[in-house]
């Protein structure tokens, strides 16, 4: 095992928060180490897998949260309780990590996530345990503890406030990262953005046409692209519920301007997906939605078409140059050998789900291009109950908040933050080659369970949304407000 010089900065940057930070923090520390995921912090043997920041960040994490007379080990089971569906997803992940390779070893031919060497497109290997098992085992456990913390932090008292800053700081810092990685491409500066891409992932560097990919510190276009949705989609919905409107629009356009221009097919899908979700929301559901935020919303887009045409008109050629790109990215790619591969390795998962009889031959076994069927083969019937159960819990269709402005501040955040967690599944659902769901969706899950708790409101329904300041919830902390034009207030 190998500690990288980011591993090292997560133990300085960690120890300091042990030893004389809050518990506010480790949450923006979480969030922030998040912008690394493309980056190693430590490099396993036999194998070459690496783990990432956010992952070794987390345990200074719960460090911070296990120091004695900290206050936070009382908590540590109800954020288990409150997570109890993402519990049983990661738990039985991480089991069968290790015995489903192990069970059906040659009962099934795959391939593998990390090939070596490659004869063909749809070359494929007899089902054996590998070190990928292990490390695809450590995201599955991550990935819990992730929302476990996301949910400790966002019940404290300035545990939202900070939540909403830190998601705001790290839209900005992908979103300045992404650029500057894409004006330093082919300069001496680029060696600075490849000594941060240094985990083992595989580095694609291309382009698409005349346009290069915007990538990051990631290690590919797409990765960036839907680590980028789930931002932008979080500082759209808080935008949405006039939670810190001017921050969070700006930031929420910058991004999308980004993804725009990432010439990942990723992100076209994943923005073409939100903005039909945005204005469905709208029709469907007139009563639920801020009149002016539509008008601001169509203004946006009016805005960018404005500066589109502007662009082709100052500039010969460049309007067939993007819809080439867009038409290669979309259009042509499903026809290409990669759209081709990637179907390939999307059809193993439901091959998976048959050969292990349903119960999944364990993540890190096999390669996909779809987190759906990368959880069905790998952790069949029982991985994707509990997966779409912890969706709907943390979603919760059923509440007025989920689809429109809330009157309480805690609702607000808590509804955004829900709803960017599912949204934020589409790029993996698109195009994912593993099981787990991200960091993103644990921290934005574990928030939005914490302040619109489920399985309360199940037992004994109240009304929203001062009702919840009674009853069970009157002991907990009082989050603090977040004013509707964008001022904090003080808490209540």
């Amino acid at each position: 095992m190998t500690i990288t010089f980011l591993g090292y900065a997560c133990i300085v940057i960690g120890g300091m928060i042990v030893i004389a930070g809050s518990m506010r923090h480790a949450l923006a520390f979480l969030v922030l180490a998040g912008l690394f995921s493309g980056s190693s912090a430590v490099t396993l043997p036999n194998g070459g897998s690496s783990i990432p920041p956010i992952y070794f960040a987390l345990a200074f994490v719960y460090l911070r949260i296990l120091v004695p007379h900290g206050g936070f080990r009382g908590v540590l089971p109800d954020a288990f309780r409150a997570n109890r569906w993402l519990a049983v997803f990661a738990l039985y992940g991480a089991a069968m990590a290790y015995i489903g390779p192990r069970l059906f070893a040659g009962d099934i031919d795959v391939y593998p996530m990390r090939l070596v060497a490659r004869d063909s497109l749809f070359e494929t290997h007899p089902l054996a345990p590998s070190s990928q098992n292990m490390t695809a085992g450590i995201y599955m456990l991550g990935t819990l503890f992730v929302a476990m913390a996301a949910w400790i932090g966002t019940r404290r008292e300035d545990g939202t406030r900070t939540l909403v800053a830190a998601v705001l700081w790290a839209t900005w810092l992908h979103a300045v990262l992404g650029i500057a990685a894409l004006v330093a491409r082919g300069t001496s500066f680029d060696a600075v953005f490849e000594f941060f891409r240094n985990s083992t992932y595989t580095q694609f560097n291309d382009q698409v046409g005349n346009f290069v990919r915007i990538r990051g510190v990631f290690a590919e276009a797409s990765s960036y692209a839907a680590f980028g949705f789930g931002l932008m989609v979080a500082n759209a919905e808080l935008w949405y519920r006039s939670i810190r409107s001017r921050a969070t629009g700006r930031a929420a356009l910058l991004m999308a301007a980004v993804l725009f221009f990432s010439t990942s097919s990723t992100s076209y899908l994943g923005l073409a997906a939100y903005v039909s979700f945005f204005f469905a929301r709208a029709l469907l559901l007139p009563g639920a939605v801020h009149g002016r935020k539509i008008e601001s919303m169509i203004a946006a887009m009016g805005g960018f078409v404005f500066l589109f045409a502007v662009s082709v008109a100052l500039i010969p050629n460049l309007a067939e140059a993007i819809l080439d790109m867009i038409a290669r990215m979309t259009v042509e790619k499903s026809s290409s050998e990669s759209g081709t591969q990637r179907l390939f390795w999307a059809m193993q998962g439901w091959e998976a789900f048959k050969a292990s009889h349903g119960l999944g031959i364990g993540p890190g076994s096999f390669r996909s291009s779809s987190g759906l069927t990368a959880i069905l083969g790998a952790m069949g019937a029982i991985g994707i109950v509990s997966f779409l159960a912890y969706i709907v819990a943390v979603f919760q269709p059923w509440r007025r908040s989920s689809w429109g402005i809330a009157e309480d501040d805690r609702l607000a955040v808590g509804s955004a933050f829900a709803t960017a967690a599912a949204l934020s599944l589409i790029p993996g659902t698109l195009s994912s080659a593993n099981a787990h769901p991200g960091t993103n969706f644990a921290i934005f899950a574990g928030a939005a369970l914490a302040l619109r708790p489920f399985w309360i409101e199940r037992k004994r329904p109240v009304r929203e949304p001062r009702a919840l300041a009674t009853g069970a919830h009157a002991a907990s902390p009082k989050p603090e407000s977040i004013d509707r034009r964008g001022e904090e207030l003080p808490a209540r």
